[in-house]
């Protein structure tokens, strides 16, 4: 099982009678909510109803073992499903991903013309600036990203080819489904018994169109105008010999027209201005009520430079101490992105690197819907630090590490949608700017003196050059401060209330949203690549991963590449294609359950160091140093755990080159293996009931 250190204090989770959870396999509707846990019925058909303590359920939640989908039995959600890709982008195939990816640059170029006022939406228009629109879209695809094409060095795509018609109808998609709308195989699913049939979706579409108009048309009058186009089709249709199109009802059209974005309406009814002061927190702000309803994300230019001069410690450091810790003299900064709750102004996650980048910010995110109980423990808090949860909207600015397409894939794959600011802005994401000034007042003014100034006058002169302000210092300076301070204080904002309290007053009473079960994390937020299957599996630093399916496909494939998900908190699993669908390859070895890539990369260099002559090492060996490295080290690594970590591809064949070329571990001679699998072919995945009681 995964390794975790949940917090000491339970909240609730927002399960609401309309949401799916899933627990070992069997799929349940939430009923009733006690202090003391949940109701849930199952939903086969039998009617059974059954009960969790809260305990259970936020374990279940910290491993990743229990899948929450929103809303997912509500019928006009059960309708949408029919538009969009029924799995997570993250496994729609790579080519389809680039075609995605250059519509959205041809869209997204459009509507920055647009704002600008350079364009409209007639053919006429869009002809007279395709070549802005198209020049744009280039700049956009810009750089490399996960999904590119591993031919293609760059990573770089051609310029979208369209006609206005086409751009038009990308724009109404998108619109409408986000980033799934530009996936062309959506129109492949769905209903094929579809009351309403293309012809008649297209023509209502272009009717509901004119309620995003100045003459601000009301609903009843664009129902008339459906009702009219309607009849006109038909009487051609009847001269013609065709059948009549089924007229869509006026419950229908309203719900078309309740589909478009608020926004845009309001921009194309009210004009831009008025849509902006509407939407703009000014004057007595959002009105926000339930936490996660509004998170903020931001990153944050800490010069680590300015804060060791003002202290007088770069004086202690060798040339080569400074060099290593980037304080050779160079303007080296770090950055500090962070994600918050608007609501109750509560910091639920930090990642520090050396450059904004998307790894940043996808890291952040994945930070923010889970317990942070590993960080705060590790640094020794003397509060719990259990804020998180997955939030709907997450607000950042346009910096480039939050525009990015791994970005939108991952945070849409997770159930959140991404509202960037526009530049020139900050109103708009002002809480955590404020956060950051108060970073920079009540903590950063203590680095320069007070509060380390015991420790460069604590030992001899040689002892104080070992003080300095190394990573590991600062990100428990920042845990600390977030944990103990920040969230324990008044704050102005929430009226003297201190954010910590108002978290736990306000998921008492409306919940939160869990994070995403385990799968979804690994397909959504792992890293993409391809591996060869072999006989006895797949094999990614060192583990090998094998189960019936993977064995059957080595047969047919004789160690052609497939493609695959690895998740660097999790190496118990990886997750792989096969014939089209997306299969979870347990490791052979279950001591991985639940192991981060830091620590086992830690482990194997131990071993390599030890045993340089070695490359099959028994699995006794292997295990007894990942008992020695969790009990020694892992506090210490966990210290430093808001660093942002590159496990790229690249960076994953770099290590199998160093660490792990020729490493095999052994099962023990005439000994089962812990996991208690029965076949060499791999073992069994936990089953339904096993799972709390192994948990």
């Amino acid at each position: 099982m995964m390794m975790v250190t949940p917090s000491p204090q339970v909240g609730r989770f927002a399960f609401k009678q309309h949401d799916k959870v899933t627990i070992g396999g069997i799929a349940y509707r939430p009923i009733d909510f006690t202090e003391a846990g949940y109701v849930f019925v199952r939903l086969d058909g039998q009617g059974v109803a059954e009960s969790f303590s809260r305990g259970e359920i936020s374990r279940l939640v910290s491993l990743g073992r229990l899948k929450h989908e929103r809303d997912v039995l509500l019928p006009e959600n059960a309708r949408a499903r029919l538009e969009a890709p029924t799995e997570l982008l993250s496994m729609m195939p790579a080519e389809q991903h680039r075609r995605a990816r250059r519509k959205e640059a041809a869209v997204l170029a459009f509507l920055a013309l647009e704002a600008d006022g350079k364009v409209n939406r007639t053919e006429e228009k869009i002809e007279n600036v395709k070549d802005a629109i198209t020049g744009r879209a280039v700049a956009l695809l810009k750089g490399g990203t996960q999904y590119s094409d591993r031919e293609n060095e760059t990573g770089e795509l051609s310029a979208p080819e369209f006609c206005p018609s086409t751009l038009r109808r990308w724009l109404s998609a998108y619109e409408k489904l986000g980033i799934s709308g530009l996936f062309d195989s959506r129109s492949q699913r769905g209903n094929r018994d579809r009351r309403l049939c293309l012809r008649s979706r297209v023509i209502m579409a272009e009717c509901v169109r004119g309620y995003m108009t100045v003459e601000k048309k009301s609903q009843a009058a664009i129902f008339t105008d459906v009702k009219r186009a309607f009849e006109k089709e038909n009487d051609v249709r009847r001269a013609e010999g065709r059948p009549d199109l089924v007229r869509p009802s006026k419950e229908t059209v309203r719900q078309a027209i309740h589909a478009l974005d608020p926004y845009q309406c309001d921009v194309a009814r009210l004009g831009v201005e008025a849509a902006r002061r509407k939407y703009a927190p000014v004057g007595v702000g959002l009105n926000l009520t339930r936490p996660l309803e509004r998170i903020e994300m931001d990153t944050w230019q800490v010069d680590l430079i300015t804060v060791m001069t003002d202290s007088g410690l770069l004086q202690f450091l060798s040339e080569e101490e400074k060099k290593r810790l980037g304080l050779d003299g160079e303007r080296k900064r770090w950055y500090l992105t962070v994600a918050m709750c608007a609501t109750t102004r509560c910091i639920l996650a930090m990642r520090l690197s050396r450059s904004p980048s998307s790894q940043a910010t996808i890291q952040t995110i994945d930070m923010m819907t889970r317990d942070k109980g590993v960080w705060a423990d590790a640094v020794g808090t003397l509060t719990s630090w259990h804020m998180g949860g997955t939030g709907p909207f997450i607000y950042t600015d346009c910096g480039k590490e939050y525009i990015s397409y791994d970005v939108r894939v991952a945070a849409r794959d997770l159930g959140i949608s991404l509202t960037h600011a526009p530049g020139g802005h900050p109103e708009m994401r002002a809480r955590v700017e404020r956060l950051f000034r108060t970073i920079s007042i009540q903590l950063m003014e203590r680095l320069t003196g007070r509060t380390f100034s015991n420790m460069i006058e604590r030992g001899d002169y040689d002892s104080k050059a070992r003080a300095a302000l190394t990573v590991d210092d600062l990100c428990t300076v920042l845990v600390r401060w977030v944990v103990d301070i920040y969230h324990r204080q008044p704050h102005e904002g929430l009226e003297g209330e201190t954010p910590g309290a108002c978290w736990d007053r306000l998921v008492e009473e409306y919940g939160v949203d869990p994070a995403a079960d385990i799968g979804r994390r690994r397909l959504a937020l792992g890293t993409r690549m391809k591996c060869p299957v072999r006989e006895d599996g797949i094999t990614i630093l060192g583990i090998r991963y094998s189960f019936e399916p993977t064995a059957h496909k080595a047969l047919r494939l004789g160690g052609r590449l497939v493609n695959v998900r690895w998740y660097s908190e999790d190496l118990g699993a990886i997750a792989v294609e096969s014939d089209g669908e997306w299969i979870e390859v347990p490791a052979v070895l279950r001591r991985f359950d639940g192991m981060n890539a830091r620590t086992w990369v830690a482990a194997r260099r131990t071993l390599r160091h030890r045993f340089k002559q070695e490359a099959v090492l028994n699995e006794s060996i292997v295990f007894q140093t990942l008992d020695d490295i969790e009990a020694v080290n892992e506090k210490a690594m966990q210290r430093v755990g808001l660093l942002v970590e590159d496990w790229s591809e690249e960076r994953l064949k770099q290590e199998e080159d160093y660490l792990f070329s020729g490493f095999r571990i052994e099962q023990g001679s005439g000994q089962a293996d812990t996991s208690g699998h029965h076949s060499p072919l791999g073992d069994e995945l936990p089953t339904a009931n096993s799972l709390l009681t192994n948990s």
